[in-house]
C-alpha cells in the first residue's frame, strides 16, 4: 500500500541538501572543509548540497561530520521483539525450568566406593573399585 508523500523523490533530495548546506554553514565551514573533515570529495558535498543522488555511505560520513548522525538515527528508531517473538521466548523458558533435582553423575568408571570398617570403630575407608577385566576365550578351562 503507497504511502501520500507531498514531495516527490527529487524534491526530497533537493530539500536535503539545502539542510546540509545550512548546518555547514552553521559551523561555519566551506565546502571543501565539510569534504575534507568527511573524508570525501568536495564535488560529492557540492552534489548532495544540490540535491543530486549520492552514496549512502558518503551521507554518513557528512552527517557524522557535522555531527547530526544520531539524529539522523534517531528518525529510524530501534525495534524490539515482535509479539511471537517474546511468545516464543517466553514458551521456551517456561519449557527449559527444572522439574525435578538429580543426584551428580559419576564421571569416570572407577568410581570411589565407601565401604564401613570392621566392628573395629574405626572410620570408613574409601576403596576405589577396580574395573572388571575383559573375558578371554579359554581361560576358565
Amino acid at each position: 500500500m503507497a504511502t501520500y508523500t507531498p514531495f516527490s523523490d527529487k524534491a526530497v533530495l533537493v530539500e536535503f541538501g539545502k539542510r546540509i548546506a545550512s548546518s555547514r554553514l552553521n559551523c561555519n565551514w566551506t565546502q571543501a572543509d565539510l569534504a575534507n573533515k568527511a573524508g570525501v570529495s568536495k564535488s560529492t558535498v557540492e552534489h548532495i548540497e544540490k540535491g543530486q543522488s549520492t552514496q549512502l555511505l558518503n551521507m554518513v560520513k557528512i552527517l557524522r561530520a557535522l555531527g547530526l548522525l544520531n539524529q539522523f538515527l534517531g528518525a529510524f528508531p530501534e525495534q524490539g521483539p515482535s509479539p511471537m517473538e517474546l511468545l516464543a521466548a517466553s514458551r521456551k523458558q517456561a519449557a527449559s525450568k527444572r522439574k525435578r533435582a538429580s543426584k551428580p553423575r559419576a564421571t569416570n568408571k572407577a568410581e570411589t566406593v565407601t565401604y564401613p570398617a570392621a566392628s573395629s570403630g574405626t572410620p570408613t575407608a574409601n576403596i576405589a573399585a577396580e574395573p572388571k577385566a575383559a573375558w578371554v576365550w579359554g581361560e576358565d578351562k
